[in-house]
């Protein structure tokens, strides 16, 4: 199955790049609470497609905000801080935005492109 999230419009200095989820499996419409391709959880066994994925999508639409492997540098925050219980926060700021300057995704990316970002970060090593 390939499954296609994202399409073309301006998001503030970043302009959303298509994410091609390929076979991970379609989540549907309701909002998980946690990241399904954790290993462990619903769909654990997906983690390292998730991730690659996940990396090519962090590439073209959060590393302008948040850094190269997520190192923000300070001005916006360090994804790679966040931890498993952070899965709602993460879910709620990426569908939603916040007032500070992070676009809502929701109109541009599907779940299953976010929890690959998601997964991604969590690959990443911790900041020291």
């Amino acid at each position: 199955m390939l499954g296609l999230a994202g399409f073309a419009i301006a998001h503030g200095n970043v302009t959303p790049q298509e994410v091609d989820t390929g076979n991970l499996p379609e989540l549907g419409d309701d909002v998980r609470a946690e990241n399904p391709f954790r290993e462990g959880n619903e769909f654990g066994e997906f983690n390292a497609q998730a991730i690659k994925i996940g990396e090519s999508a962090y590439a073209g639409n959060c590393a302008a905000c948040h850094g190269i492997r997520a190192m923000s540098g300070g001005l916006t925050p360090d994804l790679r801080e966040l931890t498993e219980w952070d899965d709602e926060y993460y879910i709620g700021r990426v569908m939603n935005g916040t007032d500070r300057g992070m676009p809502s995704w929701k109109k541009s990316m599907d779940q299953n492109a976010m929890w690959a970002i998601r997964t991604y970060v969590e690959s990443l090593p911790k900041p020291e």
